[in-house]
């Protein structure tokens, strides 16, 4: 098992350090998990992260998902086969730029309960995936012949709260099912007091100003083992905004540092992939932020999987520290689809009947109390007189498309500088 000693991570007996790179399942598609996988093994990794999103694995109520996309045991196995140990973060808030940080959408039906706290309703749904869930890992840690050799309890916990019974009962579901393996918290260098546990190990997360992070770290937790859970060597991309760029040598000369000190590292992300469906998140700061489609991340892979300038300035520092493989040869990629034309279309007004269920309510309902997790929902009423139709964009929680007796009029979003009601005339 993986284990502290003299302030440093131990496996097997001997002084080990973690060089790990984070790939998301839910965001590659299976076919293409040990493609990645290799090429990580190639850099000279020992070890590959990933998070568990719970909307993934229970987009309804008591209603699981485990295959195609979902099987994280063939991913856990698939990593096993190839040589990597592996790292798992189950914690049912993920953050990941996922829709919702992994939060299933039906828990906004109850409106008293509190996510995200040892609040008994949250605590209720949580232990009831975790009953499905955890069992699953039992035989795949490392003392039982499998790959896992760490666990995560929830994710930056400090940037959020403070709830100390929160974290301990992750704790005690992991003990409960019998995960006995090396467990762990990780949150940016300004909240690790809130988000760290007194008998777990505390990592870090940041992209850069190593010493100035781990020495927040000893002055909080002194004799802590050194590892950085999240490198940041990208950042993601939100609609509207330019792609964000981090070059190689910058991300190749703090790496050189966690070298030179023998910190363990995670590098987030490794291959970042595709939100594939709705399943973008969004960061609302001074304004909403949708993250868009690609999660590329401007890691050491591409969205497609192509080994990077970044990989390659990545290897060859780690090169000067220890032997590694020999590079990865590219098999040839597809070629591109070129220029599709859609030849045909059908009103949405049309179909309706076909592709869609309908509620009736004397007010707009929320899309999660008509059980829907996503895409779009029509709202439809009958408006018997003349005039001005006024609307206040305020209300509409990302963005809607405004029509008039089946013809589009405008868009409004929640980002529309102007956020007093608007107003469209419409004559009959």
């Amino acid at each position: 098992m993986l284990t502290v000693q003299n302030e440093s991570f131990y496996f097997k007996g001997e002084p080990f350090q973690i060089l790990s790179g984070g790939m998301h399942y839910f965001r590659t598609m299976p076919e293409q998990w040990e493609d990645r996988l290799l090429k990580m093994k190639a850099l000279g990794l020992n070890t590959v992260e990933t998070y568990i999103p719970w909307n993934f694995h229970e987009p309804k109520k008591g209603e699981f998902n485990f295959s195609g996309m979902a099987d994280i045991e063939r991913f856990i196995e698939l990593a096993h086969r190839l040589g990597l140990y592996v790292i798992l973060r189950p914690a049912p808030y993920i953050c990941a730029e996922w829709e919702m940080g992994g939060l299933p959408s039906w828990l906004l039906k109850h409106k008293s309960l509190v996510m995200r706290s040892s609040h008994p309703s949250f605590l209720k749904h949580v232990e009831a995936y975790f009953a499905e869930l955890l069992p699953k890992f039992k035989k795949h840690l490392y003392q039982n012949g499998g790959p896992v050799i760490a666990m995560q309890i929830e994710n930056e916990y400090g940037a959020y709260g403070n709830d100390g019974a929160y974290l301990a009962f992750y704790k005690e579901q992991y003990e409960k099912h019998e995960l006995d393996t090396f467990l762990f918290t990780s949150d940016g260098p300004d909240f690790i007091e809130q988000g760290s546990m007194p008998d777990v190990t505390t990592t870090l997360n940041f992209g850069s100003r190593v010493g100035e992070a781990f020495d927040a770290l000893e002055a909080f937790k002194p004799g802590s083992p050194k590892m950085v859970a999240e490198f940041w060597i990208g950042w993601f991309d939100y609609w509207t905004g330019e792609h964000t760029v981090r070059s190689g040598e910058d991300v190749a000369s703090v790496f050189k540092e966690i070298m030179e000190k023998n910190i363990s590292v995670n590098f987030y992300m490794f291959h970042g992939g595709t939100n594939f469906g709705f399943m973008n998140g969004a960061n609302h700061y001074d304004i909403y932020y949708p993250t868009i489609t690609s999660y590329d991340y401007d890691s050491l892979l591409t969205e497609g999987g192509a080994i990077t300038e970044k990989y390659k300035a990545v290897k060859k520092v780690l090169s000067e520290y220890r032997e590694v493989p020999a590079d990865f040869v590219e098999k040839p990629s597809a070629k591109a689809y070129g220029n599709v034309t859609l030849t045909e279309s059908v009103s949405l007004f049309d179909v309706l009947e076909a592709i869609s269920g309908k509620a009736e309510h004397i007010v707009p309902l929320a899309m999660e109390d008509i059980d829907q997790a996503y895409g779009y929902t029509l709202y439809r009423t009958t408006v018997n007189r003349q005039g001005a139709l006024k609307f206040n964009s305020s209300n509409i929680r990302d963005r809607g498309f405004i029509y008039i007796n089946g013809s589009y009029v405008a868009t409004t979003y929640i980002n529309d500088t102007e956020k007093s009601s608007s107003s469209i005339f419409r004559k009959r």
